[in-house]
């Protein structure tokens, strides 16, 4: 547990980057989704796994702004979506690459369970 907590510790003082401006761009993308108003629609849990470092970092972050972090999930989760479901350019090639290596990886483990 000792080595955990040290490892917490280390990690949680680490010095990261000023975001870019792209980052910028879609913080402010949310914040403006964020303050139009929304139906009540029905909700679904989804269980998010992320490293704890991460997790209590982007907690902190949203309550220090008095928001809430599944909030923020959520509306950078709309944001996304829609690029996922049409993406275009760079971003598709990108896509197209990362499903190959994917399969790649899948198919090799497959044959690697049927030796």
């Amino acid at each position: 547990m000792e080595k955990v907590q040290v490892m917490y510790e280390l990690e949680e003082f680490r010095l990261t980057a000023p975001p870019d401006q792209l980052g910028e761009l879609f913080m402010e993308a949310v914040l403006e989704d964020m303050a139009q108003p929304h139906a009540k629609r029905p909700l679904q849990c989804v269980t998010v796994k992320m490293p704890l470092p991460e997790y209590l970092r982007m907690k902190r972050a949203t309550q220090k702004w008095n928001m809430t972090y599944t909030d923020v999930i959520n509306f950078c989760t709309q944001r996304v979506i829609p690029i996922l479901e049409s993406p275009s350019g760079r971003v598709a090639q990108k896509l197209e690459q990362h499903r190959l290596d994917s399969e790649s990886r899948r198919a090799l483990r497959a044959g690697r369970s049927k030796s």
